[in-house]
This record gives C-alpha cells, structure tokens and sequence, in this order.
C-alpha cells in the first residue's frame, strides 16, 4: 500500500535514502556488485520507508538476505533495517506494524546466527567450541532483538503521540464548536429575552394609552383637569415605552451599554401608573423583599405589569384588582386576581394565544421560580408566581 504525502515528504525521504547510501560508499571496500547493489537498495529503502513500509521492509530483507549469500560481513549499509523498522511502527497501518514487530524478532535471531558463523568459520567444531558460539549466538539474538526491538518500539511511541496529539486537536475543535454553539444558544436565548420584553412594553404602554385615550373622549367637556391629568398619564406612558424600546432595540444592535432595568424597587411605581390608567388596585405588601439577583428581578416586575395589562385589557373595570406581593428569605411571592368577563375555559387554555400568558410562564420558569393560572373560579382570574431568593 502507497501512502499519499506531499512532494516535499517525498523530497526529504529521497534525499535522506541518497545521503546515507552516499555516506555508505567508503564502506564497500571490495568494490563488487553486491555493495552497490545494497547501496542502491539503501538509497531506495530509505526513500519509501513513509510512503510504503511494508515495501520498504521487504526490500530491506531481500538486500539482507543477497548480503548473507554472498558472504559479506555486516556492513554499514545495514543502518537501514532499524530505520524502515521504525517507520512500519510509526506509518504502517493493521498487519504492516506486526509484520515489522516479527520482523524484528526474526531478524535479531538470523542476525546474531550468521555474525557468529561467519566470524568462527575457520574455528573447528568441538563441544568447548560449540558451546561457546551458542552461548555468543544466544547472547547476539537478545542483542539483535533488542535493538531491532527498539527501533520498532520507538516507532510505536511516536505513533502514539502523534494519536494523543490529534486526539487533543481532535477534542480542542469539539470544545471550540461547543463554546460556539453555547454562545449562539445565549445570544438566542438573549434575543428571546430581548423579543418578550419588547412584546411586554409594548403591549402595557399601548394599553394604558388606549385606556387613557377612551376616557379622555368622556371627560374632556366637563373635567377640564381631568383631560389634563388623563393627557399627561398617556404622555408619560409613551415617553416610558420609547425609552423602554430604544434600551431593548440597542441591546439588539448590541451598540450601546445597557440601560438600568426595572425591579423590585420599580413595584409601586408600576402599580401607581396603572391606577392612573384607571385601573382600580388593592396592593398589599407583605413581609421584606429580599435582596434578588437582576434577572429575577426583572422577570418579577414583567410579570406584575404583564398581569396588571391583562387585567385592564380584559378585566371588569367595576371591580379591583387585588395585587399581593410577599417577600421573606427564601422567595417571592406575586399574585393578581381580577374579576373577568373572558375567563379561559382551562388554566392552560389562554397559554395557546398570543405572548403574554406564555411569556409570563416563561419567564418565571427561567427565573427558577413557577408560574401558576387558575381560572377555575366562573368570573375570576388569578395569577400566582413564585420566585425563589437564592
């Protein structure tokens, strides 16, 4: 098998194999064919030992193997045989690896074996004789072995670490693409935020204008001051809900710094501009409101006005409001309950139309609190949110 590399790897490993065998030209002393054929065999090796390995190392054993057949003593050329080792460990995939690590083994045997015979040819052979090149035989093996072994070994680790090395690029890309997709997922979860705060102004604003506006048809003849104070509420409310909208259309733009949102703080003031639009509340304050963090704060006043709005939109005008609003160390606790006309047939019913009864919901459950609608009483409608302290 032919691995793909690019022309500079195959540049690099031809020069490489071409150095070494011209390194290798003062050791062939006898100047015969087979120590050019094995220099040539080097340079060639060399320069396949990326691209195809298991090529590269049958190449090597076949030199080896003409080198023992011709009788020549290990050479310098011989380099190439832990060299190509080391790139089947390092580049050789499935059966190419373990042919190079049995490679090693057999190699460092036959090795050892024809470096004694050839060395203790003319030597006779009797038992001292014999014993003494098994034990030399015994001892070259585990030497061949073991350097082949390592040269192979060395392969492997490094094989090793570029895995780890692309298992940690691998793992580095997957934390970036999951940061990106958390940081979508809040600017989503932002715009949404941004979409209900905007459907709450506008929605509250427009409906205390409209109430505003209907009455002042009413009392502009006999009230003079009336008109007055009616004409300033209506004033008021849609210089609130331009501002209001401006801060919400600039964190959409993300151009400007935001703005200061309402909270807990913000509670009067709301009840007393929706009782300028004439709507008729009872506001009880109960116990100490604790100390929220901003978002809990300001899902705590959109809830308020968004109630407060459904109340003067589809509330009996001749009845109150009551508003509770209790406060202790663990929670907070808001509840508006009107007499109405248009009741849901169910506590859900009303959450499948429009935005304010789902956006309500919503934004108590982001809060970490809950948002409860019972419209089980005929004529009454109440809303009850919790909202935890910590």
């Amino acid at each position: 098998m032919i691995r793909s590399l690019l022309p500079r790897q195959y540049a690099v490993d031809g020069a490489v194999g071409m150095l070494v065998a011209v390194l290798c030209l003062p050791f062939a002393v006898r100047g015969s064919f087979i120590d050019v054929w094995l220099i040539l065999v080097t340079w060639g090796v060399l320069s396949l030992r990326r691209a195809s390995p298991a090529l590269a190392l049958t190449t090597a054993w076949v030199g080896v193997i003409a080198q023992m057949g011709s009788g020549a003593s290990p050479n310098a050329y011989n380099v190439a045989v832990p060299i190509v080792l080391y790139a089947t460990a390092r580049y050789g995939d499935g059966w190419v690896r373990w042919y190079g690590l049995a490679s090693a083994v057999v190699g460092g045997v036959i090795a050892s074996a024809y470096v004694v015979l050839i060395t203790n040819a003319s030597a006779g052979f009797d038992v001292t004789t014999i014993s003494i090149l098994s034990f030399a035989a015994v001892m070259g093996a585990i030497a061949g072995i073991v350097v082949l072994g390592l040269s192979w070994t060395l392969g492997q680790l490094m094989r090793t670490a570029d895995a780890a090395r692309q298992a940690g690029y691998e793992r580095f890309r997957a934390q970036q693409a999951q940061l990106l997709a958390e940081q979508a997922t809040v600017v989503e979860h932002e715009r949404g935020r941004i979409a209900r705060d905007m459907h709450d102004v506008v929605a509250h604003s427009l409906a205390v204008v409209v109430a505003q506006a209907d009455g002042a048809r009413y009392v502009h003849k006999g009230d003079p001051e009336a008109l007055a104070r009616t004409l300033e509420t209506v004033s008021e409310t849609a210089r609130h809900a331009l501002g209001d909208v401006r801060l919400l259309l600039s964190e959409l733009r993300h151009e400007q710094e935001s703005g200061p949102q309402p909270g807990l703080a913000d509670l009067d003031a709301l009840v007393e501009r929706m009782r300028s639009a004439g709507l008729s509340i009872r506001y009880t304050l109960i116990g100490t409101l604790p100390e929220l963090p901003t978002g809990r704060q300001i899902a705590a006043y959109r809830i308020l006005q968004e109630a407060l709005t459904n109340a003067l939109h589809h509330g009996d005008p001749t009845h109150d409001v009551d508003v509770f609003v209790k406060g202790d160390a663990h929670r907070v606790d808001l509840v508006v309950e009107n007499e109405s006309a248009q009741v849901p047939a169910s506590p859900d019913a009303g959450l499948t139309r429009g935005h304010g009864l789902p956006g309500m919901r919503e934004r108590a459950s982001l809060a970490g609190g809950t948002l409860d609608i019972d419209a089980s009483v005929p004529g009454r409608f109440r809303v009850h949110a919790r909202l935890p302290a910590v």
